[in-house]
């Protein structure tokens, strides 16, 4: 695609096990390419609060930890424009196990209570979308959404992101993988690395560059295969951070 070589990376922000912030570090931590449960216990109780303008009730921790990491990335510009809609602003999004503590806790509500006192607010926060919609809703993304879930290789969330700013649909896009895997709600033995990643992509060549021409090829070459049933979009998307080319 032809604006390829004009696309920036404008920011980058995370919660993980390891830290919450912003910049550059994200790129640089090859010891951050693991996963355990132990680990992941590090984020229990992660509160998302301080990095949203609205309040929100509950909130599964997929939702919690995809908010927060997106605020980070997008900085001063996350609630730059005051909950108007910003329809040159998309966003991708991608998760291997998607919501299960949220899904996991209807479930439960469901056999021990019945399905007429199984609380409502839950339901939908165990959907793979919610958390990318309530960040649309929470920073005027009104721009191109994509979610994708399962198997699918971040790289794919990349190329949607990037070919919405070569085809001239959208001027800006946040790339996002997320995880909140809890172990009662998923197969024994998965190892997967819970929390968000979050990329802010833009055309905007007077906006700071992070990382200078990224293309799907180097998404594609930089270790962005499928996830399979490892330790998810997380991981995946760390381990592509790690290996991009000199420009940082």
């Amino acid at each position: 695609m032809s604006a390829c070589g004009q696309v920036k990376v404008a920011g980058l922000g995370w919660v993980l096990p390891f830290s919450t912030g912003s910049g550059l570090e994200v790129c640089r931590r090859p010891d951050w390419l693991t996963s355990s449960p132990q680990l992941n216990a590090a984020l229990n109780g992660f509160d998302a609060r301080p990095y949203l303008s609205s309040v929100k009730g509950y909130l599964d921790p997929a939702s919690a930890f995809f908010l927060a990491a997106a605020s980070l990335a997008l900085g001063q510009e996350a609630h730059a424009s005051g909950g108007a809609r910003r329809e040159r602003i998309g966003v991708s999004t991608i998760s291997r196990y998607g919501a299960p503590v949220s899904g996991y806790k209807f479930y439960e509500q469901f056999l021990s209570k019945g399905a007429r006192l199984a609380s409502p607010l839950v339901f939908p926060h165990g959907y793979s979308n919610t958390a990318g919609n309530l960040a649309a809703i929470e920073f005027g993304l009104g721009g191109p959404h994509m979610v994708l879930y399962g198997t699918a290789a971040v790289s794919e969330a990349f190329d949607f992101a990037l070919n919405r700013l070569g085809d001239g649909t959208a001027d800006q896009m946040l790339v996002v993988a997320y995880e909140a895997v809890a172990p009662e709600a998923v197969p024994d033995g998965l190892n997967v690395l819970n929390g968000a990643v979050a990329v802010w992509l833009t055309l905007d060549t007077a906006r700071p560059a992070l990382v200078v021409d990224l293309t799907p090829e180097c998404m594609r070459s930089q270790g962005g295969g499928g996830v399979g049933a490892g330790g998810g979009s997380v991981l995946n998307l760390l381990s592509v951070l790690q290996a991009l080319p000199a420009g940082l």
